[in-house]
């Protein structure tokens, strides 16, 4: 206990790189200097001569990735809004879209990205919310076909981009951003409807907050859940789900995606 609390209590710049040094091992300096480099950031148009958006290609392919099916479905954590307007071009003549975020600076801004970005008759079909999705399960049981959950995470890209918040990292914050996205999942599961589909991603580099969630719902629901990844150019397959790292992606990523299927009813 007391070697944890030591691990736990490091910081700074030192003991971020030690971390992802013993996780990439010889990788690791590549990897640091691709996050450090220009993201592969995409236009994307959410309809025909609408404003082009810049977001990251492996968003892009991930928000591609989750099947869209007719009814409502959800962005459970959506800002700043880039996956949300792939999912809205997305939606099918009687689909619809509720955007959820907890943050209302953050909700104001992806408001006001939706409203630039889509056309009116995409904007009247997507509802923003501000709720905390860690407990919407609580009013909304099986009520969404399709959901989102690109949980809040490590964010390493912009730690290493911003010197004050690199020198106040420590090693508990994996830990700590892991166990808020268990609740995430845990309450998005409980609002998929039986056979709808689930994408879970982050931005994150470490097991804990990545494929060791998602194994957690596996462990807990067993046969209910089924797990598969995307497949393609600078994808590398996890243990569950997979992820794109920029040192190997042309400048995409980091992100992990994980889609999950809930099992129909009987």
């Amino acid at each position: 206990m007391g070697r944890r609390r030591r691990e736990e209590d490091r910081e700074g710049s030192e003991a971020f790189r030690a971390r992802y040094r013993a996780l990439y091992g010889p990788r690791w300096a590549d990897l640091e200097a691709a996050l450090a480099a220009e993201a592969d950031s995409r236009p994307f148009c959410a309809a025909a001569g609408g404003e082009p958006y810049f977001l990251d290609s492996a968003s892009l392919t991930a928000a591609a990735f989750l099947p869209l099916e007719g009814g409502e479905a959800l962005d459970a954590c959506a800002a700043p809004g880039g996956k949300t307007l792939v999912l809205a071009s997305r939606l099918g003549p009687a689909g619809s879209l509720l955007a959820n975020e907890l943050s209302s600076d953050r909700r104001r801004r992806l408001s006001a990205v939706l409203d630039r970005h889509l056309t009116p008759e995409l904007r009247a079909r997507v509802r923003v919310s501000g709720e905390d999705a860690s407990s919407m399960c609580l009013r909304n049981a099986g009520r969404f076909s399709s959901i989102l959950l690109d949980a809040p995470c490590s964010s390493e890209r912009h730690v290493l981009a911003d010197p004050g918040v690199l020198a106040e990292w420590t090693a508990n914050r994996p830990r700590s951003l892991a166990r808020r996205q268990w609740a995430l999942l845990a309450s998005a599961w409980l609002m998929l409807a039986p056979g709808g589909w689930l994408l879970y991603s982050t931005c994150a580099l470490g097991p804990e907050e990545n494929e060791e969630v998602v194994a957690r719902l596996v462990e807990k629901r067993g046969s209910l859940v089924s797990v598969d990844a995307p497949e393609g150019p600078g994808w590398e397959a996890r243990s569950l789900g997979a992820m794109i790292l920029p040192d190997r992606g042309g400048g995409a990523g980091p992100l992990y995606a994980a889609r999950i299927r809930k099992a129909p009813a009987l």
